[in-house]
């Protein structure tokens, strides 16, 4: 096993076990509406997350955006509504608090 501690070493000791520690990647689902979101998994607060639109010709280009913790997002192309769902310790994802003064 490579060199890891944290969250990365329990996500490579699963991953030898043949199972997933968190299941967050490719999030796949009925296209999210207003009532029924799509939702997002993520480790942190925020993370980035890619629109496809819908199936067939509803497709589009991927448009890509930030998701943030409590607040629903709606893909300005195919109106497709999204909402985080986090499943780790929260926080911001590069481990700074992006409201706090770095001097």
């Amino acid at each position: 096993m490579p060199i890891a501690t944290g969250h990365e070493r329990e996500e490579l000791e699963a991953e030898l076990e043949g199972r997933k520690l968190l299941d967050i990647d490719n999030p796949v689902g009925p296209f999210g509406t207003k009532e029924a979101p799509a939702v997002v998994k993520s480790y942190y607060d925020k993370r980035i997350v890619g629109c496809p639109g819908g199936e067939g010709e509803d497709e589009h280009d991927v448009v890509w955006f930030w998701l943030e913790k409590g607040k629903p997002h709606e893909c300005p192309v195919c109106s497709q509504y999204f909402v985080l769902e986090v499943v780790g310790p929260g926080g911001p994802p590069d481990g700074h608090g992006d409201d706090e003064d770095h001097h």
